[in-house]
C-alpha cells in the first residue's frame, strides 16, 4: 500500500456489495458527488466527503446497512439520520470507500504504510501477542476514524456534514 493509497477508489453506493473488504472491520468514508468522483484512491479530506465512520467489532457491511436503513426509514445510525435530514433519501450520488482494519494493522506494524496513520508499533511496547494485537486493532480503527474527522475538519473548516458529534 502506497502512502497515498490508504483508501480504495470510490464505488457508487448502489455497488457497495462489490467492495472486497465489506466483510471486514475498518474505516469507511461516504462522499456525495454530482459528477463522477476523482479517480484513484479516495481522499478522506475531499470536500465531497459527508461522513467518516468505523466498524471496529463488526463487518463494515453491517454498518452500511444500518446507515442506509436510517436514510430510508427509521434506523438508529446517527450519520444516516443526519444524511436524511440534509439530503433526503437520495443515495444516487453517494459513493463509498474503505480502509480495512488489516491494512491499518500492517501500517501500524510497519509492514506497509498509510500517510494518515501517524503512529506505529515502534511508538509503544508491542510484544506481538494475538490478544494484544486484537485489542490494538480495535483501538487503531477507532483512533483512525476520529483522526480523519479531525483532519477533514482542519482541511475544510468544518466536520463532514453527517458527522454530528
Amino acid at each position: 500500500m502506497n502512502a497515498d493509497e490508504c483508501f480504495a477508489p470510490w464505488v457508487r453506493w448502489a455497488n457497495k456489495s462489490s467492495l472486497p473488504d465489506r466483510s471486514k472491520s475498518g474505516v469507511y468514508i461516504i462522499g456525495r458527488f454530482e459528477n463522477e468522483p476523482p479517480l484513484g484512491p479516495a481522499d478522506p479530506l475531499d470536500k465531497g466527503v459527508v461522513y467518516i465512520g468505523e466498524s471496529s467489532t463488526a463487518r463494515l457491511q453491517n454498518r452500511w446497512r444500518s446507515f442506509e436503513r436510517s436514510v430510508r426509514s427509521k434506523g438508529k445510525h446517527r450519520g444516516g439520520k443526519r444524511y436524511k435530514e440534509m439530503f433526503g433519501e437520495d443515495l444516487s450520488v453517494a459513493y463509498i470507500s474503505t480502509l480495512p482494519g488489516d491494512r491499518l494493522m500492517k501500517a501500524f506494524l510497519k509492514l506497509d504504510s498509510c500517510s494518515f496513520l501517524d503512529i506505529s508499533a515502534s511508538d509503544a511496547k508491542v510484544d506481538g501477542t494475538d490478544e494484544l494485537l486484537r485489542e490494538i486493532d480495535d483501538l487503531i480503527i477507532k483512533y483512525m476514524e476520529r483522526r480523519l474527522i479531525l483532519l477533514h475538519s482542519l482541511a475544510n473548516g468544518r466536520r463532514p456534514a453527517c458527522n454530528v458529534d
